[in-house]
């Protein structure tokens, strides 16, 4: 059947409009990744030679433009990602935030990247609508353009393959697997699946584990501990680590505080820095050793305390649940109460309830909310100090409002500190208290404009995290070793992934296999570490590897931290 001229025209400027569109985020990336020479045209030409070659296989020009679905929808998912956070590949994390983010949270941010989803539904969706109407009209395409743009597509290809080929040559860095889009992405989304298969199956891997702990305090005294788990909370907000603004006030009226300021988190990502934190695990070891391993909840029950999980953040089917799970009692807050705007506070009407009703050994581990974006709906409205604070839209015009925004959210969750505090300190008991942030957060602070955490490089503000341990004046009367060792150590740089848990071992006087006093910030035996960073594919690398750039090393610097550590 004889075509009309219209329909070869329309058939032509799909195919075409096909392949530019799908190789645009390779383009960009060129840019971003700063690819040598060769790498950038091969990460152009190679996957562009590929998807010519697909288009010029059927003459039905409307099914090969629905083959080429999955490409586009990877090439808006980059473009969208490269918005949001100016570099890298869509990556194993990032994957994996999909299914273990809230459904709240993704709405939140998507609510924000309405201009960037607004222009990749503007390129692709038109195309995706084209094809069905090419299928629909049966458009075709003659033979003999097939033959020759198979031929160009087949060239194309070679071409790409030996300048990746070149650039494998000269550095050896260069790989198919991390340079090439989207065999990159297509590559991370395996080893998501890999991951998330594994966890699914943790309850099995981890049913042997055992710490073998024991108690080395007496037991013939009432004794507490709460560990706080912050959310978005970054040291560089902290009036405490030397923030200008007065965001810690009540907090720092309290004696028995100790700040740590020199502190890093080993991951930017929630669903691994929980985990490091609440486990002997750190970036070195993480690997495939997390799904064998239990939390730090169990070394307390072993240990012979009632332990207490309670959160405000939703389920997500990530370690954090099966951690908190291991508790005698979990309670996750957003279950009971549905209610988008639920403040951390409500945390401590519920610990008051554990308080209350037992008078043994007692362990309560609180994961809040804390800073995590929206920020102004992260506090009650008394907690509006910095104003004006109601930006509802993420971009960098509207920084100062963000910031005020977020330092009001940091100013809360201090004082939320300070009134767990003075409940504590009613009782008279032996108690102690640390706390500590899953990672931080970027607000725009630079020349490269970034915003958000879980970037797939991460940044200085997106690692360094406040770390604050307090004691009662019963511990201190009791165990007075081990406060001053807090106070001899509280100027030295800490991991917070590699401390957190040997730390609430060592206040709590527990003992096991696991324990390094040497990691523990209230041991006499602490030794300052060599910061890591846990990389996309489960990688501890120093943080010279982990992408942070000379403006964060510049930051670093600022506050003293930047020498051997770093390398």
């Amino acid at each position: 059947m004889k075509l009309s001229k219209d329909k070869i025209f329309n058939s032509l400027l799909l195919f075409f409009t096909v392949l530019a569109v799908s190789v645009v985020p390779n383009f960009i990336l060129w840019r971003t990744e700063e690819m040598p020479f060769v790498c950038g045209l091969a990460n152009v030409l190679l996957p562009l030679g590929v998807y010519w070659t697909l288009m010029s296989l059927s003459a039905h020009v409307g099914r090969s433009v629905l083959w080429m679905i999955i490409v586009m929808f990877l090439a808006a998912f980059e473009i969208v990602l490269l918005d949001l956070y100016g570099n890298s590949v869509i990556g194993v994390d990032m994957w994996l935030n999909v299914v273990t983010s809230n459904s709240k949270e993704i709405g939140e941010l998507l609510g924000n990247l309405i201009p960037v989803i607004m222009l990749v539904c503007l390129l692709y969706l038109p195309v995706i609508a084209g094809g069905i109407v090419a299928v629909v009209g049966k458009c075709r395409l003659d033979d003999a353009f097939l033959r020759r743009n198979r031929l160009i597509g087949i060239g194309l290809a070679l071409c790409g393959a030996l300048f990746m080929g070149a650039g494998m040559a000269t550095a050896d860095y260069v790989s198919p697997r991390y340079y090439l889009f989207p065999l990159n992405a297509l590559d991370n989304a395996r080893i998501a699946a890999v991951r998330y298969a594994k966890t699914s199956k943790y309850a099995e891997t981890s049913g042997d584990f055992s710490y073998g702990a024991r108690s080395t305090h007496d037991g013939d005294h009432r004794e507490v501990y709460v560990l706080v788990v912050g959310e978005t909370s970054r040291a560089a907000d902290w009036q405490l680590m030397g923030y200008d603004r007065p965001t810690n006030a009540t907090l720092a009226e309290h004696d028995g505080v100790v700040p740590f300021a020199k502190t890093l988190s080993e991951s930017n990502t929630t669903h691994k820095s929980v985990p490091l934190l609440l486990s002997p695990l750190t970036a070195r070891t993480f690997g495939d050793s997390i799904y064998s391993v239990k939390g730090l909840v169990t070394a307390f029950k072993e240990a012979g305390f009632r332990t207490v999980f309670l959160s405000n953040q939703e389920r997500n089917g990530s370690f954090i649940d099966f951690f908190g799970e291991e508790a005698d009692k979990s309670v996750f807050v957003k279950e009971l109460q549905d209610d988008r705007y639920l403040q951390d506070e409500v945390l401590l009407d519920y610990l008051e309830e554990e308080l209350e009703g037992d008078s043994g050994r007692l362990l309560v581990l609180l994961h809040t909310y804390g800073s995590h974006f929206n920020y102004h709906e992260r506090y009650p409205a008394e907690f509006s100090r910095f104003t004006p604070d109601d930006a509802t839209e993420a971009k960098r015009a509207n920084r100062d409002m963000l910031l005020n925004a977020y330092d009001n959210s940091i100013l809360y969750t201090s004082d939320l500190l300070a009134r767990l505090i003075s409940r504590l300190e009613k009782d008279g008991v032996t108690a102690a208290m640390l706390y500590t942030s899953d990672h931080g957060e970027d607000i725009y602070d630079d020349s490269r404009g970034l915003f958000l955490h879980a970037s797939p490089r991460p940044s200085a503000y997106q690692l360094h995290v406040p770390y604050i341990l307090w004691t009662s004046r019963g511990y201190a009367e009791r165990y007075p070793d081990v406060v001053d060792a807090v106070a001899g150590n509280a100027g030295k740089r800490v991991s917070s992934s590699e401390s957190f848990f040997h730390t609430a071992l060592d206040l709590s006087g527990i003992r096991c296999r696991a324990f390094d006093p040497s990691c523990s910030v209230a041991s006499k035996d602490y030794r300052e570490p060599q910061w890591f960073y846990l990389n996309d594919h489960n990688e501890g690398v120093t943080l010279k590897e982990s992408g942070l750039k000379d403006l964060d090393f510049e930051y670093l610097s600022r506050r003293g931290m930047v020498g051997e550590a770093c390398m």
